[in-house]
């Protein structure tokens, strides 16, 4: 299997952001890279295969490969489409501003570790109308990667941040019924981003899901790898080591804005999860 590394996309190595069109998609056979891949297919069909089976694709269709997932193409009918090659956490973007959309995580998330089981049926599939949007929006970054103006990386950044939150705010436009369990898991996980600082039971989540805490918890570890509190938990501490950070509160302050009991028992789970103590963790990203 071919393995493509970042250096042959990526001309300059501290901004890895790439469009590439093919108004003919050609057959590929079977590989990886080690960045993510967002796929938008604007005309044709084809076969996508992935994990042993071949699904068919066709204009409207958008998906995101990451690095670690292998993929190619077959039997390709004047399929056109734009791979979007990037690595988010190089370019910083600021995606936790999405955490509260539920499209967000279906795309990121959700879809690609669910997608072998789901046989790639709960993908986004975008209306006509918001296909030619996207369309235009990824024509402004092409542009703009392109011409390489001054500030072009700004302005590149930000409008693959635009086109990324359109995905997510449309991703359940037009729901259809094998999405339903999808969105639901992508409405859990939105719930706790938006509610981590109030009290959150198994209850709470299971009753958001529509399904039982068996199958929920099963559909967590499959696709963030613990149990839905656990998750809570992490997000609370992640919260709170963001509050660490950029702030002067006292940890009991801290602990209760992100929705701990008591700064003893954020203490406790800040250990667990970060492998220091908050203190610690605070003076080692201090500056100055």
């Amino acid at each position: 299997m071919k393995q493509l590394g970042a250096n042959s996309f990526f001309s300059i190595p501290d901004f890895p952001l790439v469009c590439m069109r093919q108004e003919r998609h050609a057959a590929t056979e079977l590989h990886t890279h080690d960045f993510h891949e967002l796929v938008v297919i604007l005309g044709g069909r084809g076969m996508h295969l992935m994990d042993g089976h071949y699904y068919p694709i066709e204009a409207g269709d958008v998906f995101l490969i990451r690095g670690d997932m292998a993929h190619g193409y077959a039997e390709t009918n004047a399929m056109a489409l734009v791979n979007i090659l990037f690595e988010p956490q190089r370019l910083r973007l600021p995606l936790a501003g999405l955490a509260d959309v539920p499209g967000y995580h279906a795309l990121f998330r959700v879809e690609p570790q669910l997608r072998q089981a789901d046989q790639f049926r709960r993908r986004l599939r975008l209306l006509p109308q918001a296909l030619d949007e996207v369309a235009l929006m990824i024509e402004k970054l092409e542009a703009e990667l392109e011409g390489g103006a001054l500030g072009y990386r700004f302005v590149s950044v930000a409008l693959l941040m635009e086109l990324i939150g359109f995905l997510a705010r449309n991703y359940f436009a037009a729901v259809r019924r094998e999405q339903r369990p999808l969105r639901k898991l992508s409405e859990v996980m939105s719930y706790i981003e938006a509610h981590y600082a109030e009290p959150i039971t198994i209850a709470d989540l299971t009753r958001i899901a529509g399904a039982s805490e068996s199958t929920l918890t099963r559909q967590f570890h499959k696709v963030v790898g613990r149990s839905p509190i656990e998750h809570v938990l992490r997000v609370r501490v992640e919260r709170a080591a963001g509050l660490i950070r950029r702030s002067d509160l006292r940890i009991t302050e801290i602990a209760y804005e992100c929705g701990f009991s008591d700064g003893n028992y954020l203490a406790r789970q800040f250990v667990r999860i970060m492998g220091v103590s908050p203190s610690e963790y605070r003076r080692q990203n201090r500056t100055g």
